[in-house]
């Protein structure tokens, strides 16, 4: 099976070809330019296994959340090479892929996002169990959720960041553990998507990225729309 991996919801493009014989990851921290960089190194990353779009077999990309733009990059190129070439795409979850990689710690985990405004995407997990939805919330909110915790993991690509503003906002009588090992996302997505897919098939047509938060846009045309009305 062919597997073409792209996460493209942070700073740091990651992709991965897997194949039965092996697997080809790229990483490149390109300032966001994903949109420029992003097809060339698919084209690349096949050229290297001698393979084309059409012997790919699954595409998978992250689903969010994460970064808006960056988001929409990976799934939009994937979209539309699954349309040329009938391959069936799925999209896993971003806290899902990032909390997969410490399934081992036996207490409670975090993953934590920067999402930007002095606030963090979260969601929290057990074991192999999610314990709440995605979250866009400020740390002081995430300490209610840990009180009667041990100690806690704290894990993602702001594990560090997230766990100095948690200290800051006062937790006590808890240990953070951090995570901040270097991880192969793609590679991992990859795996996880093909679990994905033989339980519940390929994303729907019409299925888009997940976001936790409003855009600015959305936020700017309801403040709009609300000056409108009154003006009225």
């Amino acid at each position: 099976m062919n597997i073409l991996a792209a996460d493209t919801s942070t700073p740091i493009m990651n992709l991965a070809l897997v194949t039965d014989n092996g697997y080809t990851c790229f990483s490149l921290e390109d300032g966001m330019h994903h949109s420029e960089n992003l097809v060339p190194a698919i084209i690349e990353l096949l050229k290297k296994r001698n393979l084309t779009l059409k012997d790919l077999d699954l595409l998978a990309c992250t689903a969010g959340p994460g970064s808006f733009t960056g988001l929409r990059i990976a799934m939009s190129a994937l979209k539309g090479i699954s349309t040329a070439t009938s391959t069936p795409l799925v999209s896993v979850k971003t806290m899902d892929l990032l909390a997969s990689f410490t399934s081992f710690y036996p207490g409670l985990r975090v993953v934590a996002i920067d999402a930007r405004k002095k606030r963090f995407y979260v969601a929290l997990y057990r074991e192999d169990k999610r314990l709440c939805p995605d979250l866009d919330c400020h740390e002081s909110e995430v300490i209610e959720m840990l009180q009667g915790e041990d100690h806690v993991l704290i894990t993602g690509p702001d594990a560090t960041l997230f766990s100095t503003k948690l200290v800051e906002a006062g937790i006590k009588d808890i240990r953070l553990d951090i995570d901040n090992s270097p991880k192969n996302i793609a590679l991992q997505l990859a795996k996880l998507a093909v679990v994905q897919f033989n339980e519940k098939g390929a994303d729907a047509i019409g299925s888009g990225p997940v976001y936790v938060r409003k855009s600015d846009a959305e936020i700017a045309l309801e403040k709009r729309i609300q000056a409108l009305r009154e003006e009225k």
